[in-house]
């Protein structure tokens, strides 16, 4: 079972990306609730029997991350808002779990934090931007959302040093990849989409959560061999 679940994740990937520019809803709505959950067990076959605060925001997160992917597939203002409350807590469950890998010591950025003003300014750029298509009622919780998503790349950057090259650059092209996701999202609902817009937003999503949940596991098993 350990090595069924990302055959079983480029599937569903496949399938939905099919249905999404086939026009095929069937196949769209069927596969997207299945994706995370899916990427879940391949992170829990791939960590057995780990308890670190790593795995366990990982695991939440891409929970929330279903929930979301769920209340998004229907339309209405309360659901966008309920999505984006869902995403919310999975971008704070990955914060809270790339802090823990910290291991209470002081992190890249907290070192060099001259290096945290690209994450100031890049969601300032894009709010700045879509103001004006922001409905009011939702300009603060997306004001909200974009600054949590920044703090979340910013926790895996503040990894640097902490964990290996490769596995860090791994998990920073996830991170940038999810925060690209959510700003098409952004500039679909609230700017000038443009075509192709929905299979950007989704392939950057799939292919930005796999990077990070691949190299948490790499961090988790580089731990354990380290103290085992």
């Amino acid at each position: 079972m350990k090595k069924i679940w990302f055959p079983v994740f480029v599937i569903l990937s496949v399938m939905h990306l099919v249905g999404i520019v086939g026009g095929v809803s069937l196949l769209s709505t069927l596969s997207k609730p299945l994706l995370m959950p899916v990427l879940g067990l391949w992170l829990m076959a791939q960590t057995p029997g780990d308890r670190s605060r790593l795995r366990l925001g990982w695991l939440f997160g891409l929970l929330f991350s279903t929930v979301g992917d769920v209340l998004l597939m229907y339309e209405g203002g309360l659901f966008f808002v309920l999505g984006l409350l869902a995403f919310l807590l999975a971008h704070l469950s990955y914060i809270v779990g790339a802090a823990s890998a910290l291991r209470g010591q002081r992190g890249f950025l907290e070192k060099n934090p001259g290096w945290i003003v690209p994450f100031l300014v890049y969601p300032a750029l894009l709010l700045y931007g879509l103001w004006p298509g922001i409905p009011e009622g939702m300009r603060v919780p997306v004001t909200v959302y974009a600054v949590v998503i920044s703090t979340m790349a910013q926790s895996v950057v503040n990894l640097h040093g902490h964990i290996e090259k490769t596995i860090f650059r791994t998990m920073v092209a996830g991170a940038l990849l999810f925060v690209l996701s959510d700003s098409l999202i952004a500039v679909a609902k609230f700017g000038t989409p443009f075509t192709g817009v929905h299979v950007a937003v989704i392939s950057t999503y799939m292919v930005g959560q796999w990077l990070l949940v691949y190299g948490v596991s790499k961090v988790i098993n580089g731990h354990k061999k380290a103290t085992g």
